[in-house]
């Protein structure tokens, strides 16, 4: 009786883990995937933007991109944004939209327009303009300062980018 005792406890310690790893699994798998991400001043989460192709390796035309959050304040638990998230912030407007190709903003900020093409390399990767140079965009870092819910006070952004040829890292300061 002991030794069942014993195995059901080891087997029930495991099936708790499990999912743990599970969670750390797709979360740096997201990482490493993705087009580029978004974080804020505000907490440790952050918005990943990840590529939607179709089996053959062309751009999913219904849905490109994949947007959500690895919410790191819940332990790198994966989440998808809210429609209002979706509707009024983090989500994309398709401006125009290939199989090859997909110019887009974002909701909140139309004022720049990106590019998710293929590389030479045969990657995906997104491209925008950088202080009049095209560059590859790496990350995006928000400084929130207050405001409300609605109206959230945003005295800069950060795009964090890379030239393409050279790779030399670029940072360009937005003020909305």
């Amino acid at each position: 009786m002991k030794k069942i005792v014993q195995n059901l406890l080891f087997v029930f310690s495991i099936l708790l883990v499990l999912p743990i790893n599970i969670q750390a699994i797709e979360t740096e798998k997201a990482e490493n995937t993705a087009l580029f991400k978004i974080g804020r001043s505000k907490d440790a989460n952050e918005i990943y933007y990840t590529i939607k192709t179709t089996a053959d390796g062309n751009l999913d035309l219904l849905y490109p991109v994949n947007i959500y959050w690895i919410k790191n304040t819940k332990g790198g638990a994966i989440e998808p944004l809210t429609r209002i998230q979706n509707t009024f912030a983090y989500g994309l407007k398709f401006l125009k939209l290939t199989t090859e190709k997909a110019d887009f903003q974002f909701v909140s900020y139309s004022k720049r327009t990106f590019s998710l093409r293929k590389t030479k390399t045969g990657n995906f990767k997104v491209f925008t303009k950088a202080n009049g140079t095209e560059v590859e965009v790496e990350s995006i870092f928000i400084q929130i300062d207050g405001g409300t819910f609605w109206l959230p006070k945003i005295p800069k952004v950060e795009l964090h980018a890379r030239i393409p040829e050279g790779g030399e890292p670029v940072v360009e300061i937005i003020k909305p």
